[in-house]
């Protein structure tokens, strides 16, 4: 019982203050009047973290990838696969939204939906990628820019060689992140103040897409971990009896965890057991545990979704489904590769959509409900992502026992 509260305590606390807030600004939205500025504060605070937090661990991070060899063409077959695998899971996601969108036209009609402006597929991206002036970097509406002067730093730092720099960059990182990790004590109480306010100008509206994208995350979550991906491992060339059995310990560390970093081992443990070969698995599991991330993509997707939606647009037309598959494969794998912690995906999503950055906390909100099945997709996936290398590389490897691979 220690162990399964030390490792969901934070999730059970923000789900408690989500749920009491929720609970007082429906039946006592007068309360929210006097939890609004709780709130309000919680999140200032944390829009003025993020934006140095995303600078320093980007640039710190360039400078050791600087340092490690190149992995050739495993590497340029890994980023193919990986956008190729984010382009499906996006394809499978969007026909559950159409199916079933975060929003019915009844009940935005009832609350008259957003106030956001609509801007073509070509000015997101222009405006996303780029700012005109330097003191705009530092708005949280640009984290984008952000993150691209942020990656020039690091190369530069990486090629100055002087390890004074780049340990500034380092220790400014590690400031940062034990900043967000302090601010994260208190975000039970912030979110739910937050989510107070929320409630009490349009509980019908917040309440009913929360549920919908959730029930929607849980369907695909189901499709995902019992179809696809066996199919996956089957085409890979894994008999269905060697999947399940050696996916067993790396699924219930991810449930247990909610951490694919802690799972690497147990990924690349299992990947061997699959007949993967060792070089492949201890060298694409960690990258991919960055950078391929099926749980992300379909929170990502649906989140995009839901604010599109929450503005009043359709996502019915090709210009939205490009706008959700872009939006949604940056998130994904450029912004969720970022060691930031909350929040830096979600402000990523509203700054390059245009949405009031408030409305991050209602993606923060998203992100911790699916919390769990996300990693279990996450981790899930990343077993698989050296499979499918190993299999175009047409590495011949047979599977590896081990007391691990044979649990009852």
């Amino acid at each position: 019982m220690n162990s399964v509260w030390k490792n969901y305590k934070s999730t059970i606390l923000i789900l408690a203050g989500i749920i009491i807030g929720g609970l007082l600004g429906g039946l006592l939205p007068a309360s929210a009047t006097y939890l609004a500025p709780i709130g309000q504060i919680f999140m200032n605070v944390l829009f003025v973290i993020i934006v140095p937090m995303i600078f320093f661990s980007v640039s710190s991070a360039v400078c050791r990838l600087q340092s490690r060899s190149s992995l050739g063409r495993t590497l340029l077959l890994t980023a193919g696969l990986i956008i190729g695998l984010v382009v499906l899971f996006f394809l499978v996601t969007y026909a559950g939204m159409v199916v079933f969108p975060p929003f019915d036209e009844t009940t935005l009609a009832a609350t008259g939906g957003g106030e956001g402006e609509s801007r073509s597929f070509g000015e997101l991206i222009v405006d996303a990628m780029s700012v005109n002036d330097f003191t705009q970097l530092f708005s949280i509406r640009h984290i984008l820019p952000l993150i691209v002067i942020s990656l020039l730093a690091g190369v530069a730092a990486a090629r100055m060689a002087q390890k004074r720099v780049i340990d500034m960059l380092d220790m400014c990182n590690r400031l940062t992140t034990q900043m967000m990790d302090c601010l994260m004590v208190v975000a039970p109480i912030g979110l739910g103040c937050y989510f107070a306010d929320m409630t009490a100008h349009s509980a019908n509206m917040i309440i009913t897409g929360f549920g919908r994208v959730f029930g929607l995350y849980i369907v695909l979550t189901v499709i995902t971990y019992c179809v696809i991906n066996p199919l996956t491992a089957l085409i890979a060339g894994v008999p269905q009896k060697t999947y399940w059995r050696n996916m067993i310990k790396p699924s219930l560390l991810a449930v247990s965890t909610l951490s694919s970093s802690a799972c690497i081992p147990a990924n690349i443990e299992a990947a061997k057991g699959m007949g993967c070969d060792h070089n492949i698995a201890e060298a694409i599991v960690p990258l991919g545990t960055q950078l391929y991330k099926q749980g992300s993509v379909i929170s990502c997707a649906t989140k995009v979704a839901f604010v599109i939606m929450l503005y009043n647009n359709s996502i019915v037309s090709v210009e939205s489904a490009l706008v959700i598959l872009g939006v949604s494969l940056l998130a994904s794998v450029i912004v969720g590769a970022v060691p930031t912690g909350a929040g830096t995906a979600e402000l990523f999503i509203c700054s390059i959509l245009g949405a009031d950055p408030q409305v991050t906390g209602l993606l923060i909100i998203l992100s911790t409900m699916v919390d769990i099945p996300g990693t279990l997709l996450n981790v899930n996936g990343n077993t698989l992502l050296p499979l499918i290398v190993n299999k175009v590389m047409g590495k011949g490897h047979k599977p590896e026992l081990s007391t691990d691979t044979n649990l009852k």
